[in-house]
């Protein structure tokens, strides 16, 4: 009975602390997002409870000193966590992983920028010396950025400072710019970027259409040209179009964005280097504005495999269906039979093939020779029905109406 109710006990435990693992996941990719899209307000809040929870988490510390920095509130508590959580700083930060306790070299600037605002201009050198000694030097606007914040600090008057709490209470926050952030699991990709510099500080007004966690191709923006896709140091995936001179532009082009359907797009300076300072140019190998062009079809695909020899299982295959195609797909020979212009058809002849033995068999869409997304050919075959069905109303309009003389 004894062994029945510790074995009870510890069971309850470990499923209380995964509960717990878990929320605290969630919370954490909250804040993180409401970090990176400048969402301050809701990020701080979240940062509180995390820290309140657990004190010696020091990447949380570390996050939450940014986040009073950054609003330029509660400073003396913003310098204490980050000089905190300057003892665990490390040069391989994950920095969306939720179990990290250690901190980014971005602590450094953080410590720096809270200094400057604090006025405490007599420590922001030392802290500017430190930031050069231990940073990666992968984006230079940082470095740029700390010069002026040393340059730019003003000394504060002697008064009697007073230790400020940390909240653990939720309070509404300040109304910031609406943005839609979707939350999306953690996946690993293979990301492909460009810094991107400027010669000037003057604004470019575009038009920001959606933020994720993870990068999506820009086909899924439907009804939309010219996106362009940038990543921050929090890993913020942040979609643009424009980039303008004048914000009375952006403002005619943001009214066509929500015609669209974009209700939740807003203007944003395209030049602000802390979101829009690494273009992505490819996912995964893949041009990140990769595109279809020409006819679409849907194929059952039956197998795959490595080499120039057919494993015995998929030859059986040959004996039972007919129309079978092989195709190179990378290192791999993808083994396909049919074609219909509907996945609705192709997906009812893969019940077929399964019935027969092929269960793993299962839908994919091709562009000619080249396998592409389900996802990207159903948005593509939308649009083109969409302009079909444009062209055939004008038509008749135009012959169902008299010619103006």
């Amino acid at each position: 009975m004894k062994q029945l109710v510790t074995f009870l006990f510890l069971s309850f435990a470990t499923i209380f602390g995964f509960g717990q693992s878990v929320q605290f996941e969630q919370k954490f990719n909250e804040g993180l997002l409401y970090l990176g899209t400048n969402k301050l307000g809701q990020a701080t809040m979240i940062f509180e409870a995390l820290y309140a929870s657990d004190s010696t988490n020091l990447n949380t510390a570390y996050l939450l000193g940014q986040c009073y920095a950054r609003r330029e509130i509660k400073l003396n508590t913003s310098i204490r966590l980050l000089k905190r959580s300057l003892k665990a700083y490390t040069q391989e930060y994950r920095k969306r992983d939720y179990s990290e306790r250690r901190v980014s070299e971005y602590a450094y600037y953080y410590l720096l920028m809270a200094y400057s605002a604090n006025g405490d201009c007599d420590k922001t050198l030392d802290a500017l010396n430190d930031f050069y000694k231990i940073y990666s030097y992968e984006n230079e606007w940082y470095l740029v950025e700390a010069q002026r914040l040393h340059r730019d600090c003003e000394p504060k008057e002697e008064e009697v400072t007073i230790e400020e709490p940390i909240a653990t209470t939720e309070t509404k926050p300040t109304e910031e710019p609406k943005e839609r952030v979707p939350y999306q699991p953690n996946t690993n990709h293979i990301i492909g970027t460009k810094s991107v510099q400027y010669t000037d500080k003057t604004a470019a007004w575009g038009v920001q259409v959606g933020a994720f966690l993870e990068p999506v191709f820009t086909y899924e923006f439907k009804g939309l040209r010219n996106v362009e896709v940038y990543v921050d140091n929090n890993g913020i995936y942040r979609y643009v179009i424009g980039r303008f001179a004048y914000r009375v532009q952006a403002d005619k082009l943001l009214n066509l964005v929500h015609e669209e359907g974009y209700k939740d797009a807003f203007i944003t300076n395209v030049k602000d280097m802390t979101k829009f300072s690494e273009e992505v140019i490819t996912i995964d190998n893949e041009s990140v504005h990769k595109q279809i062009v020409g006819r679409v079809d849907y194929r059952v695909q039956i197998g795959a495999f490595r080499g120039d020899t057919v494993p015995n299982d998929l030859m059986q295959v040959y004996l039972k269906l007919d129309s079978i195609s092989q195709y190179q797909h990378g290192e791999l020979t993808l083994m396909t039979v049919g074609s219909f212009d509907s996945y609705d058809e192709a997906n009812f002849y893969r019940e077929l093939v399964q019935d027969i033995g092929v269960s793993d068999a299962f839908v994919t869409a091709w562009n000619y020779q080249r396998k592409v997304d389900l996802k990207q050919a159903q948005i593509y075959l939308e649009e083109q029905a969409k302009k079909r069905e444009e062209r055939e109303e004008a038509e008749l309009n135009n012959t169902g109406k008299p010619k103006r003389k």
